[in-house]
This record gives C-alpha cells, sequence and structure tokens, in this order.
C-alpha cells in the first residue's frame, strides 16, 4: 500500500511537467442518475464501467462540473465522492463511489448532465484522461404525491354508500427533501352544488413517506342520490387534486303490502303483510293509518327490527268499525319516510237492536219500538224472536221475519199485558249471522178509584126520586154536613109538592067519565102521563 502510494504521487509530479497535449481521451460509462432537490442535497452510490480497451494501473478523480441541455455550464454545485483513485481498473470493469451533492435553490428544476474528469495511467506510463456523463435531476419541489384512493369504510369493495356508513380517501405523499414541508388538506361531499361535508386540516410531511387519511360520515339525514367527494393537498410548490362519485342510499326498500283478507266482519282479526328488502340491520317504525270515507279512525306506530335479507312483517288491522277501510301502512326511520304502501278492505257489520223503547196507549196495551242499526249498504232479512212473560207466566212468545233497511231503522209490536203486574220483556233480533237482544221490564199502574154520591131527582113513578152526581174527592166532616143538608132539604120539597097536588085535586069538580068499550081481555086502565114540576134551584154548597 505504501509503495501504491509512493507510486500515486510519482505520476502526480510527472504529470504535472507532461504537456497536456501528450494525453489521451477515454470513456467511463454508468446507467445510474442523480436526482437533487433544489436548494437541498442528496446522496448516493454511482457505478462506472472501463468502456475503454485498455487497463488502468492508477485511476484518479480530479474535478466535476454541470452543463444544461445546451451545454451552459450551471454554478452553484457541489459534489463529492469518495473514494477518489482506483487501481488495476481492467476493460469492463466497475467500480463504485459514494457521492453528496448539494444544489443551489435558484436553479430550475429539470434534467441537466454532471461531467466527471478522470486521470488514469497505465502500467507502460501511458496517460488518459477519462470522462464520466451522469443524468441529473434536478426536482423543483420536495413533495411527491402518491395516487389517492377512496373506499366504503366496513364494505371497500362496495360501488355505493348507505346511509350510516363512512367514506375513507387517503393518499401517500412522499418528502425527497430532508425538512418538514407545510401543506393544506381538503374534503368535501358535494351533490347539485350543494355542500353536505366539508373538513379542512393542515398538514406536516416529513421527509420520506406520509400518509394522509380522511373520514367523510354519511349521515342517516343525507337524501338519496349521487356525491362527488372531493379531495385536495395543497403546499405552496404544487397541488394533487382527486375525485370520485358515491351513490348514496338508505339500503332498506319496501318491496310490497299484501292482505290477509279483503273482508272481514266486526272485531274479527285482519292483518296486512309488510315485505322488506334491507342490506344490514336497523331498527324502525312502522305506521298504520286506517281512513274511512277519507277520515282518520285510527293511527298505530310500532318499533321494527329489520334484519339483512327479506323480511315479512305482520301488521295488525283496525277493524272495531264498519264500512270500507283503508289502512295507509309507512316504514319510517326517525322523521325519514322509506317506503309506503295501502291496503283496502270491507268490516261488514250485522244489524243490531239499539234501543228498546215502549209506551201505554189508551187500551192498557204497551207498544215497544225497537230501534235498529244496520251499518251495511243494503237491505238485510233477519229474524226477530220475543217473549213476554209475567210471574205468572210466558204471555206471549214467537218469531217474525223483518227486512232491515241500511242505516236506523223501527220494528214496532204491539201486546196486551195485564195492569198492575211486573212484565218481562226479551227480543232477540238475528240477521248476518250475529244475534244482537234486549231485555228489561216494565210495570202497568192500574187506575185511581173515584169517589160517586147520588143526588136526588124528581120523578113520577113510585119509585123514591133520586138525582146521581159525580164528586171528586173532597171528604171531611164538611162535606158529610152538606150531604146531610141537601138530602133535608129535597126531603121537605117532596113533601110540600105531594100535599099541595093532593088540595088541588080535591078542590075540583068530579066528571063522571064516558062508558068504555068492554074488551074481550077484561077491563083496562091506561096509566096517566106523569106530571111533575121540578125545582130550578139547588141549595148552594156553604
Amino acid at each position: 500500500m505504501r509503495n501504491m502510494v509512493i507510486a500515486f504521487i510519482v505520476l502526480l509530479m510527472l504529470v504535472s511537467v507532461i504537456p497536456g497535449a501528450s494525453a489521451q481521451f477515454d470513456q467511463l460509462e454508468t446507467s445510474d442518475e442523480i436526482t437533487v432537490l433544489r436548494g437541498d442535497y442528496g446522496s448516493g452510490t454511482i457505478w462506472l464501467t472501463n468502456a475503454g480497451g485498455f487497463t488502468y494501473k492508477v485511476v484518479s478523480y480530479q474535478r466535476f462540473w454541470v452543463e444544461d441541455s445546451s451545454g451552459n455550464r450551471i454554478d452553484g454545485f457541489t459534489f463529492n465522492i469518495s473514494p477518489h483513485v482506483f487501481s488495476d481498473w481492467t476493460p469492463k470493469g466497475r467500480y463504485s463511489f459514494s457521492y453528496n451533492i448539494t444544489c443551489p435553490s435558484n436553479v430550475s428544476g429539470g434534467t441537466y448532465t454532471l461531467f466527471m474528469r478522470f486521470l488514469a495511467f497505465t502500467s507502460d506510463g501511458s496517460m488518459y484522461i477519462l470522462y464520466a456523463r451522469i443524468p441529473l435531476h434536478v426536482i423543483s419541489e420536495p413533495l411527491n404525491f402518491g395516487v389517492a384512493e377512496a373506499y366504503v369504510q366496513g364494505r371497500p369493495g362496495s360501488s355505493y354508500v348507505l346511509n350510516g356508513e363512512t367514506i375513507v380517501v387517503f393518499s401517500h405523499v412522499t418528502n425527497i427533501g430532508h425538512g418538514n414541508v407545510s401543506a393544506v388538506g381538503q374534503v368535501s361531499l358535494i351533490k347539485d352544488g350543494k355542500t353536505y361535508f366539508f373538513e379542512n386540516r393542515t398538514l406536516t410531511f416529513v421527509p420520506g413517506d406520509n400518509l394522509v387519511r380522511f373520514e367523510v360520515p354519511i349521515g342517516y339525514d343525507l337524501p338519496p342520490g349521487t356525491y362527488r367527494l372531493n379531495y385536495l393537498l395543497q403546499y405552496d410548490g404544487g397541488a394533487y387534486r382527486y375525485s370520485k362519485d358515491f351513490p348514496v342510499k338508505f339500503g332498506v326498500t319496501l318491496v310490497g303490502v299484501s292482505l290477509k283478507s279483503d273482508e272481514v266482519k266486526v272485531n274479527e282479526d285482519n292483518r296486512a303483510y309488510v315485505t322488506v328488502l334491507s342490506e344490514r340491520s336497523i331498527g324502525m317504525n312502522l305506521t298504520v293509518e286506517a281512513y274511512r270515507d277519507g277520515e282518520l279512525i285510527s293511527r298505530a306506530v310500532e318499533p321494527k327490527e329489520i334484519g339483512g335479507g327479506t323480511t315479512v312483517l305482520e301488521v295488525p288491522l283496525p277493524t272495531n268499525v264498519s264500512g270500507s277501510i283503508t289502512a295507509v301502512i309507512k316504514l319510517t326511520f326517525g322523521e325519514r319516510l322509506i317506503g309506503e304502501g295501502n291496503v283496502t278492505y270491507t268490516v261488514s257489520a250485522p244489524p243490531v237492536l239499539a234501543n228498546v223503547s215502549y209506551e201505554r196507549t189508551a187500551n192498557d196495551e204497551v207498544l215497544f219500538k225497537l230501534a235498529v242499526e244496520n251499518p251495511g249498504d243494503g237491505s238485510v232479512d233477519g229474524v226477530l224472536t220475543y217473549r213476554i212473560s209475567s210471574d205468572d207466566g210466558v204471555l206471549y212468545k214467537d218469531s217474525m221475519v223483518v227486512a232491515i233497511p241500511p242505516g236506523t231503522s223501527e220494528i214496532t209490536v204491539k201486546f196486551e199485558v195485564p195492569v198492575g203486574k211486573t212484565v218481562y220483556y226479551e227480543f232477540a233480533l238475528t240477521a248476518a249471522g250475529e244475534t244482537s237482544t234486549a231485555k228489561g221490564e216494565l210495570y202497568l199502574e192500574p187506575p185511581a178509584p173515584t169517589t160517586t154520591t147520588s143526588s136526588p131527582t124528581t120523578t113520577t113513578s113510585s119509585t123514591a126520586p133520586s138525582n146521581t152526581t159525580t164528586i171528586g174527592g173532597g171528604g171531611g166532616s164538611r162535606g158529610l154536613w152538606i150531604g146531610l143538608v141537601a138530602v133535608a132539604f129535597i126531603l121537605l120539597a117532596a113533601g110540600a109538592f105531594y100535599y099541595l097536588n093532593r088540595a088541588e085535586g080535591a078542590r075540583k069538580k068530579r066528571v063522571r067519565p064516558k062508558p068504555k068499550r068492554r074488551s074481550p081481555l077484561g077491563r083496562f086502565k091506561r096509566p096517566k102521563k106523569p106530571e111533575f114540576k121540578e125545582n130550578k134551584e139547588l141549595p148552594r154548597k156553604k
């Protein structure tokens, strides 16, 4: 080694005294390149190949320079290698050296050529000047942006996103420099010119590889449609933009609604079947609104758990009222309507006895009035069965066929029932397969008793005259006294009338009557026509 150093020093001394014109030129070739950031430095390793046909005993590095594509020298670079001396470099042989390079900040980015000059000596003492040309790439900006990607978290292969899920967007950024670089990252979600999500973040990229990651939540309140995701990285030296469209949907679809029965009776069970197709498991609300003639008659909300796949939900329908019922069935999540359908069915109600009333007639009979309600649209035939009884037994028992029109009608039946006794009645109306009954009891008061007093009447008969007067119930000692006075007055008047009549007859001249024809049946005397005077005034009551 010591001898090599001595030889190298001798060669240098010889080179200094040998004229330049005596040197020969040759090439050292390389496939490597140098990349450096302007205003920064770089390092690496370069391999050189002896492209000539000579073996060089000693090869020594002298200097370098940088030229642009036009051959103009560019100043400001520094370039150091190690080692500087190579020995026994055979043809096609390869040697490597490490380097450090710095680039001035005023150099424009682009591709340059770095030239290296070597002195080489063969074993016979010949001297050669060797040149190496190395491509030099000057990068103007420190960041190298990788390609961004966006996917649905939890379902990376999906082409759409569901409400409640999250979109993830990310990219790698390489800082080829040796200092931190500040930048800004932004992500937004836009539909029809309206921004539904936006986030702005300050980023610092350290030397080497950096991962940038944003999460974009897709809220349940976002309406369905196609949204554009915009992703931006920006700093003083440049920017990177990325966009991707994402269809948004809820993931639950109301496929259809079917009905258990088109026609049922009042309070009979009826149901609707709701078929739901879902890509997720989620809790929802099922609302049933029932309408009759456009009027809301019932509303019920029931929570339901929807699983993935196809689910059939059973929904009870109201049947407590008759008529044509339309049920509107809605599947909702919070205030958001997911889907709806409707079914129409008929609830038929039989005629019923709504009320029974009665009234007493002038002949002490009872007229029953049966109010019948037929909620249907058409007339219905029915059978009315009745039973009228008292404590003594059954008075009437029979049935009759009746035609019941729609709406409210009245059936009347009349019975003669005993007075002063409790009477029990029972009516049953059978129609449309249903029976309604009405029971009760009644009591007819007997007529109130009346008090009568006979008043004297003057007649010509031989019997004592009498006069009859109906008196309302006056009662008491005063009434008895008035009665006695009236009787005494009547007797006194009758005696006076009889006495006067007899005295007048005695004063009249007797006339012999004419002889009468003899009757074969014997003597017959026609009675005299009675004549009497009747006082026009009666004693007044005191």
